[in-house]
């Protein structure tokens, strides 16, 4: 290996602040403005600890150690069996102080260190005993015959019990984007107040002017003069986003925001029961907007399937039968087992063969394996084994063995049909989808928070790649509608693909597979997770687990990699999972052996988690062993009649948090593109700073307008009913739980700034910008108030980190 690429090249000399220690700058501490920062006890009634990222992942040592004895004097030193005998007997005796510790406070859960594990958060609905379907759709959503649903189709009575429609501003969608700069700042400040208004309910404060008690908004003509209970839950001055942006609204009656779509017509059956009007007697009628539904239908979209429904922004639904098939596992994986069968055969090859001098356990599976299984079974043999089973049966078990039949012929002709000539046998290197990712931002895997509306607020500011949350292959195996629901997209992804997280080839390759049917062409990548660093995925030999099993992650890669067919796989990884680095190992083989289309590394081990910097010299070493690789066989002379190879995009992860972070270690390291994550989640318009090389001293305005949108894209995604927006109202809170920690740029005295980087306690420039600096739980639930309306009582919010969420440490979780 040259000096280039090996592992003791570890560059200690990249490691090092864009700007070093002076007498104004402390390495460790954001350089704030003097005149901005808040006076000692200001500071000490204000405090918020720093925040820990580790606490967002399981602490690979939860029991906690303490440097000196009971007796003050330093704890002796211990070495081998009398170390572990000793980490042993520690850790029985912890957990026999949290089981005695629980059991004497009733129950409750354990107390834990910088984060809130188990959290649980409430599902709201408003629509108890009453029919989804019709509530939706009226009466062609529900499909039962009239009088066959058990569930009530009263819509006065559901109207009379709704809580009052919350109040959304209206917005200019169309308008907005076609603003000048200047126009858009006007724009915002008619929008935004700087300083507290009070509300027009009088229960609180906002800095959003149509949410103010002077705001002039009235309701149409004769809707505010009547007396209809059945109408007494309607705002009529409010907007519904769905509506404003499509002409219709998918939740129907549901909608927290029905006063935006329907119209009075006269008298429901609780005034008048002889004569009642409008639909099914409530005196409303639901309107839609010709316009607008022609214009939506119209929009230019980033990604659109052939076949995708119009009025649909989103795909990779799945289909309920396949869905259906995976919970009862019934689901046709013949792909898998022919994969799985073959890999099996070749371990046993290798076991008697000599490693070095044998070629299995290298290069893509043969063709024959992938052909020959979906090519099916003889025919004649299949009839004669179906006659055996056919007799003895009754008339019901033989109809239920004809549509299993059915099932499974239909879905070997889809197979067959969706993979031609070529794609049905082997896809070589040069057949699969190449992955043109050069110079291109690619958006991180995000648990919890790299859901799809915030990738639409990231996509807003000029992220290109976008890679879903981290799915658990079990659980998708499973058919779990949770787990599945991550592999969705907005029409707006130019890039997405979805990860995946598993410790066997048993349990990736058969997702694989899954998606490959399921979605087909709505994935544009594979990625699997190895990067994963939480006992729960470590323990069970998935994530990071793999980095120390090459064996096995050679089978999943090049078993995934052979029923995915066209669709490319993409690998995350770290540096390892100790101190010791051994990921370029791993970098040597990715392409040249396992075919492998992208990779991306994460400067960072598995112990190390966020404790020290990203190592960017590492990252270089391994990007140069990969290329190395591809160097070496194509000039080997085994390979002279194959096509030349070409190298595959290498991406690097870590501490990436300004423009001038991102493009000196793109010059420096020699990587293809960087991967963004806390970067991104702390400021997620850092994309748009990476392109414009510049530094944006956002105003409060903008920020405040930001979580405006995702307001907007979460109805969007998870609905506008009682259960969509306590959803989006959530998902918005774990975003402020990162949006907090940004500094603004005009605070600062040097820039650019550092991510691991934490401020003195501080005050904004204006009263919304000190607001959304503030750490604390209950002040970003006000937030979510001002365009998600009043939390109700019974909804509560609990933040990942305790150290970042909570002025009290007596706080366990914020109310609405």
């Amino acid at each position: 290996m040259s000096e280039a690429s090996s592992p003791s090249a570890s560059a200690s000399e990249w490691k090092h602040p864009v700007y070093g220690p002076t007498d104004k700058y402390t390495p460790g501490i954001a350089p704030i403005k003097p005149e901005y920062i808040l006076p000692k006890p200001l500071a000490a009634a204000a405090v918020v600890k720093a925040v820990d990222d580790d606490a967002a992942e399981r602490s690979t040592n939860p029991a906690a150690s303490t440097a000196t004895g009971a007796d003050g004097e330093p704890v002796k030193k211990l070495k081998g069996a009398a170390r572990k005998r000793a980490r042993r007997e520690e850790a029985a005796a912890l957990a026999a102080a949290q089981r005695a510790d629980k059991k004497s406070r009733g129950g409750n859960d354990d107390k834990k260190g910088g984060q809130n594990k188990g959290r649980q958060f409430s599902s709201l609905k408003d629509a108890r005993g009453h029919c989804h379907a019709f509530l939706s759709k009226g009466e062609a959503g529900c499909t039962f015959k009239t009088g066959g649903c058990r569930f009530s189709h009263d819509l006065v009575a559901y109207l009379r019990a709704k809580d009052r429609d919350l109040f959304m501003p209206p917005i200019p969608h169309n308008q907005l984007e076609a603003m000048s700069d200047e126009q858009k700042q006007q724009w915002l400040e008619e929008q935004y107040s700087l300083t507290l208004l009070p509300t027009d309910e009088g229960e609180g404060q906002t800095f959003v002017r149509a949410c103010s008690s002077s705001s002039t908004a009235s309701a149409p003509a004769g809707a505010a003069a009547s007396n209809d209970p059945a109408h007494a839950s309607i705002n009529w001055t409010t907007s519904c986003p769905i509506f404003a942006l499509k002409g219709f609204c998918t939740m129907g009656w549901k909608c927290r925001f029905l006063g935006a779509h329907v119209r009075l017509v006269g008298s429901s059956s609780l005034v008048d029961a002889a004569n009642p009007t409008g639909f099914a007697g409530s005196g409303l009628e639901l309107v839609t907007d010709a316009d607008r539904m022609a214009a939506w239908r119209a929009r230019p979209r980033a990604f659109a399937l052939k076949d995708a429904d119009p009025d649909q922004d989103e795909v990779n639904f799945g289909t309920g039968a396949g869905m259906k098939s995976l919970r009862t596992r019934k689901y046709p994986l013949p792909k898998t087992r022919a994969v799985l069968k073959y890999l099996e055969d070749e371990a046993k090859q290798l076991a008697t063969s000599d490693p070095q001098a044998s070629t299995a356990g290298k290069g893509l599976i043969p063709h024959e394996v992938i052909a020959n299984a979906i090519a099916g079974p003889n025919p004649a043999t299949s009839a004669s084994n179906a006659g055996a089973e056919v007799e003895g049966k009754t008339a019901e078990e033989l109809e239920e063995m004809e549509n299993a039949l059915r099932n499974a012929s239909t879905r070997q002709a889809d197979a067959a049909s969706s993979s031609s000539g070529i794609d049905v046998a082997r896809i070589r290197p040069s057949e699969k989808r190449r992955l043109n990712w050069k110079g291109e931002l690619y958006l991180a895997p995000l648990t919890t928070t790299g859901n799809l509306p915030f990738r639409r607020i990231c996509t807003s500011f000029g992220s290109d790649i976008h890679c879903g949350e981290m799915g658990l292959a079990e659980s998708f195996l499973h058919g779990n509608a949770s787990e599945w629901s991550l592999v969705r997209r907005h029409a707006s992804e130019r890039i997405f693909g979805t990860q995946l997280c598993g410790g066997k080839p048993d349990l990736l390759v058969p997702v694989a597979e899954a998606l490959k049917a399921e979605v087909g062409d709505g994935l544009d990548f594979v990625d699997i997770n190895c990067g994963c660093p939480i006992d729960l995925v470590y323990n069970r030999g998935a994530g990071s687990a793999l980095l120390d099993h090459a064996s096995k992650l050679s089978k999943i890669v090049r078993g995934m990699n052979a029923v995915l067919g066209d669709t490319p796989l993409t690998i995350k990884l770290r540096t390892g999972t100790t101190a010791k680095q051994t990921t370029h190992k791993l970098f040597a083989r990715l392409q040249t052996d396992w075919g492998v289309s992208a990779a991306t590394l994460h400067g960072r081990s598995r112990k190390q988690r966020y404790k020290n910097d990203a190592d960017w010299g590492y990252i270089a070493t391994c990007a140069s062993t990969l290329r190395n690789s591809v160097r070496e066989w194509n000039e080997s002379s085994r390979h002279a009649d194959e096509p030349e190879m070409l190298p595959i995009p290498i991406y690097g992860n870590g501490d990436v948090y300004s423009w001038q972070d991102y493009y000196e270690r793109l010059d420096r390291t020699g990587v293809d593109g960087e991967m963004i994550a806390r970067g991104a989640l702390i400021k997620p318009w850092l994309f748009t700073e990476i392109k414009e090389r510049r530094d944006w001293d956002i105003s409060s305005r903008e920020r405040l307008d930001m979580i405006r949108d995702f307001a907007h894209y979460g109805l969007e995604h998870w609905g506008s009913d009682t259960h969509g927006v306590n959803t989006t109202r959530r998902f918005m809170c774990e975003m402020m739980s990162f949006t907090h920690r940004y500094v603004p740029t005009g605070l600062l005295e040097f820039l650019p700034s550092r991510l691991n980087d934490r401020p003195p306690m501080f005050r904004g420039r204006d009263e919304l910008e000190t607001l959304l600096a503030s750490g604390k739980a209950d002040d970003w639930v006000k937030v979510s108030e001002m365009f998600l309306g009043k939390a109700p009582e019974e909804w509560s919010f609990t933040p990942k980190h305790k150290s970042s969420s909570y002025a009290d440490a007596d706080a366990v979780e914020q109310q609405g």
